[in-house]
């Protein structure tokens, strides 16, 4: 029934509930939320269903702009409830919202009401509608605003702003302020941040393109800093790629230089590196084939001195000695050479390697290399045999050429498609490279020399660069217009807005709306203090002084303002949300910028409504059912309301935030677990009633008996991540109903007891009955008898006898005697009848003129006794009822209430008639007459039973109507007050 009325209460709610989930970020920020649950308020207001699929940012795309997204945020991040309010049109809508909201453990509870049921003046149309468009821009322009701030502060690039002619510093990013380390830069003249710069031609670069507006490119451009701060003899040399471009105001006029660059000084000395390499490769080459030819010259000269050998003998024995001594001086410097030429190839930076022969045979590979192809074998290998994807790539017919042509080939950043690792994917990679041919001692062709320097990051980031700084140029041009698409939204904007300058904050600019707040005051031009003297009490200026003096932007969020009246008009408090936020001129503070919204009609609006959402949050905390849910396989508690937490034993403090098990130890192993995991598994609700579990209670392990659900909770992906546990205890109903069951079976065997003594009494009745019948059908003729002889008696009786004085009294005595008996007999046989007359047919009897037949029958009684008759039967006109017991009932009612009427005032009976709303007949009959004592009443319907002596009568005329009536199923009752009246009421059943 808890369950119920908590789920009547949501449905009949005439406001919007919604229960929202957070989508949280890898740093666990709220990015979103999704919507659990929408009550029917809510899925009417919005359109949706009570579980709809998606996150409120791509259902209501607007929550964005309007700040709705940013609300719930701040709600769900600080756990502080709050209220806030916004203007929607959109899709041929244009309503005013008031949000609440206010968080429950991991879950948002929100609760939203609109306008569109209430009518709004003119003014107010127009002021919301203008409020929803200021907003949407305001919001738009903010959000593109962070997003190009975020994007500058993450760009790898180097980037900074300059403002104004001494280029200072007005933004830098993390990569560019790592380019001088904790050096203070913002708010500084280049000159002064980095003095360093003078007589490297930066300070003229940044000038010119100032005064011109053209833009300055730079590639490879060597800057000497001193990065480390440390002040070195000697600066670093780096080499930079960078652009300065001009910046310009809205009025189209240069006030500053954008800088975008990054380092290059890698790629530099790479190429310088492969430069030199080359240089001394060739001088190597020069001084082998230099060698060579003299071998050649030493070998035709030692031909053409061969017949004078013998003659120089000694001659030729001592230059041969010295040519030998020659010989092995260039073969140890050849080998000196080959093995700084092995030592440069192995610790080269750049990756090199030979290809020997027409099939281009790896020779020679260096570790840079080898690297490039980790899990490939080259050495030995045909090049295209070793990296067979090379084949119809453009660097294999420029090998073919270089080995054919003997004409050295140079490619920068040419893409080639290379599998890193045998039978791995191909991946670009970008690369610089010179292939050389290599020449045998004869001059021929016989190799090819390839040096390669891996450009593929430096490649890609280049692109990124190009890429981004193309986005920013258009963010930032795109944030210019939108500037220049604000300013025009203040004249337009319902929000109050002014420009403050100097210390005394001289009003310099306000537009309407700001004018409306204070209406028929002079502004513009006048301190704030002067103009509005009341908001120095007030702590306004103050707060304007300390923005001024610290530069950090306020916030006020709905404060009171009180205004000061005019003559004819009362004073007011009205509620803003403002901002202070400081705006610099050549990196000096120079005034303050106000931006405030009226709130006063949310404020006062949400106060109203503050009691009604108070009871409504009571209802949904104080849910008078278990309520509890759990998370994920290892059944996380994340919610457990009082009532669930009683049935378990435990406090919530115990319980939230732990797996179920581990709780509650005592269940483990009852089961529970494979249900939940069942339900966890299939998706489907499990129903349980009247479950018998052990929970380890305050008072020691108890058994308990529980209804509960599981009911699975699914995300806005349509994935079960949680079970819902509805429950109620029906421990006591269980051992009620076990009670019941024994008092029942008890029952049975009383019943089975009473059936017997019925039974007996059944048979004793009809033995009573047929005794009745015959005792009073044989006592006839003996009482007749006596009565004659009575009579014969007294006519035998001589007068004389008869008139004596004790013989007429014994004779009356006896005829008295004798009546009373025939009485007797015959009120006997009536009762006889009477049990035997339950059964029989009813017919359809006209309650009026049977009441008339009896009123004839008693026409004698009622003018002896002056009685007044009295009858009211339209409420009652027919029923059906046997006719024969319908006028004994009212024969014996109406005639003992002329019998006992009261001596000394006219007796007045009533008899009226009335159907109730069940179909049943009553009937009353009223007399004014002696009336009964409680005592009285009690014996009133016992047979044979007389209360009063003073008139006729044998006590069984009340007896045969009690029967006559509870044999038809009916009721009789008495009211009576002794000496007042009696009231008679029966219900018949027609």
């Amino acid at each position: 029934m808890a369950d119920d009325l908590l789920q009547a209460t949501l449905a009949v709610s005439l406001t919007a509930i919604n229960v929202l989930r957070p989508v949280l970020g890898p740093a666990e920020e709220v990015l979103d939320f999704v919507l659990e649950y929408v009550n029917p308020a809510g899925q009417l207001l919005a359109g949706l269903p009570e579980q709809p699929a998606g996150t409120l940012g791509t259902l209501f795309p607007h929550a964005r702009a309007n700040g709705l997204l940013d609300f719930y945020r701040q709600v769900f991040t600080t756990g502080e409830a709050g209220t806030y309010n916004f203007n929607y049109e959109a899709e041929g809508r244009n309503e005013f919202y008031l949000v609440a909201a206010r968080r429950s453990g991991p879950r948002l509870v929100a609760s939203l009401s609109d306008s569109a049921n209430h009518e709004r003046s003119a003014v107010e149309q127009m002021l919301r509608a203008s409020q929803a468009r200021e907003q949407a821009a305001r919001a738009e322009a903010d959000l593109q605003r962070q997003q190009l701030h975020n994007m500058l502060q993450q760009a790898p690039a180097m980037i900074c702003v300059n403002a104004g002619p001494h280029h200072v510093f007005e933004f830098v990013n993390p990569p560019y302020q790592a380019l001088v380390g904790q050096r203070p830069l913002v708010g500084l003249p280049v000159a002064v941040a980095m003095p360093e710069l003078a007589g490297q031609s930066i300070f003229e670069l940044l000038d010119e393109v100032y005064q011109t507006g053209n833009t300055f490119y730079a590639n490879e451009m060597l800057v000497r800093l001193d990065h480390d701060n440390n002040q070195p003899a000697q600066l670093d040399r780096r080499y930079y790629n960078f652009i300065y471009q001009a910046r310009y105001s809205l009025a189209g006029v240069i006030d500053g230089i954008f800088t975008f660059a990054y380092e290059v000084t890698a790629q530099v000395l790479a190429r310088y590196q492969v430069q030199d390499l080359n240089e001394e490769l060739a001088a190597t080459n020069e001084e082998l084939m230099a060698a060579n030819e003299e071998f050649l010259a030493s070998n035709a000269e030692l031909g053409r001195v061969q017949q004078l050998l013998r003659q120089l003998n000694q001659e030729l024995e001592n230059h041969v000695a010295e040519r030998t001594q020659e010989l092995v001086l260039a073969q140890a410097e050849t080998e000196r050479q080959r093995q700084r030429l092995s030592r440069f190839f192995s610790q080269a930076p750049a990756a090199i390697c030979i290809l020997d022969g027409p099939e281009l045979t790896y020779e020679l590979v260096n570790g840079a290399y080898q690297r490039l192809f980790p899990g490939r074998q080259l050495l030995g290998l045909p090049l295209l045999e070793a990296l067979p994807e090379l084949a119809n790539q453009p660097m294999w017919r420029t090998l073919r050429r270089v080995y054919e042509t003997g004409e050295t080939n140079e490619e920068i950043g040419i893409r080639i498609p290379v599998a890193k690792y045998e039978g791995g994917p191909l991946e670009d990679l970008y690369f610089h490279y010179i292939q050389q041919a290599r020449y045998d001692e004869h001059g021929r062709i016989d190799g090819v020399l390839i040096f390669t320097l891996d450009m593929t990051e430096q490649f890609l980031a280049q692109q990124q660069r190009k890429t981004l700084q193309t986005e920013v140029l258009v963010a930032a041009q795109r944030q210019m217009q939108q500037r220049e698409d604000l300013y025009r939204l203040f004249e337009r904007t319902p929000a109050a807005i002014s420009l403050l300058r100097g210390y005394q904050h001289r009003i310099e600019y306000l537009n309407p709306a700001f004018q409306q707040l204070f209406p028929g005051r002079r502004l513009l031009g006048r301190p704030v203090g002067e103009a509005l003297p009341e908001v120095l009490a007030q702590g306004f200026v103050a707060l304007l002084d300390r923005v001024y003096r610290t530069g950090e932007t306020y916030y006020g969020s709905e404060v009171p303002l009180h205004i000061a009246p005019l003559a004819d008009a009362p004073a007011e408090i009205r509620y803003l949300n403002f901002t202070y936020q400081a705006y610099q001129e050549t990196g000096q503070t120079a005034g303050i910028s106000v931006f405030a919204y009226d709130v006063t009609e949310q404020v006062l609006a949400r106060r109203q409504r503050a009691t009604a959402q108070a009871q409504l949050q009571a209802v949904l905390e104080q849910a008078p059912v278990a309520i509890g849910i759990i998370r994920g396989p290892e059944y996380i508690i994340e919610i457990a309301n009082p009532l669930i937490a009683s049935i378990w034993g435990r406090t919530a403090e115990q319980l939230l935030g732990q797996p179920l098990f581990e709780a509650l130890p005592e269940v483990r192993d009852q089961g529970f677990k494979e249900l939940l995991d069942k339900v966890l598994r299939t998706g489907e609700a499990f129903v349980a009633q009247e479950v018998t579990s052990l929970l380890q209670r305050p008072e020691g392990l108890q058994t308990v008996h529980l209804n509960f659900v599981y009911q699975p909770l699914r995300n806005a992906a349509g994935h079960l991540t949680s079970i819902a546990i509805v429950a109620t205890e029906v421990t006591e109903q269980v051992a009620g109903r076990r009670q019941v069951a024994e008092a029942n079976e008890r029952l049975r065997a009383s019943n089975a007891e009473l059936d017997l003594a019925n039974q007996q009494l059944t048979r004793t009745n009809v033995d009573l009955d047929n005794f009745i019948y015959t005792a009073s059908h044989d006592l006839k003729a003996p009482i007749t008898n006596i009565d004659g002889l009575l009579t014969a008696l007294q006519e035998q009786l001589p007068p004389a006898v008869r008139r004596a004085e004790q013989v007429q009294p014994l004779l009356a005595m006896m005829e008295g005697a004798v009546e009373r008996f025939q009485k007797t007999i015959a009120h006997l046989t009536d009762i006889s009848k009477l049990q035997q007359a339950h059964d029989q047919v009813a017919e359809a009897v006209n309650l009026a003129a049977l009441v008339e037949d009896v009123r004839l029958d008693l026409a004698h009684e009622l003018a002896a006794a002056q009685a007044q008759l009295l009858v009211d039967v339209s409420g009652g006109a027919s029923l059906s009822f046997s006719p024969k017991n319908l006028r004994s009932i009212v024969y014996n009612l109406l005639s003992n209430a002329i019998k006992y009427r009261a001596e000394g005032r006219p007796a007045v009976v009533q008899l009226r008639s009335s159907t109730t709303a069940q179909g049943q007949l009553l009937l009353q009959v009223q007399d004014n007459g002696l009336g009964l004592s409680e005592s009285q009443q009690g014996q009133l319907f016992t047979m044979f039973q007389r209360l009063h002596n003073h008139v006729e009568g044998s006590g069984v005329g009340l007896y045969m109507v009690k029967k006559i009536v509870e044999n038809a199923g009916g009721t009789i009752t008495v009211q009576s007050q002794l000496g007042v009246g009696t009231t008679f009421t029966v219900m018949l059943f027609t």
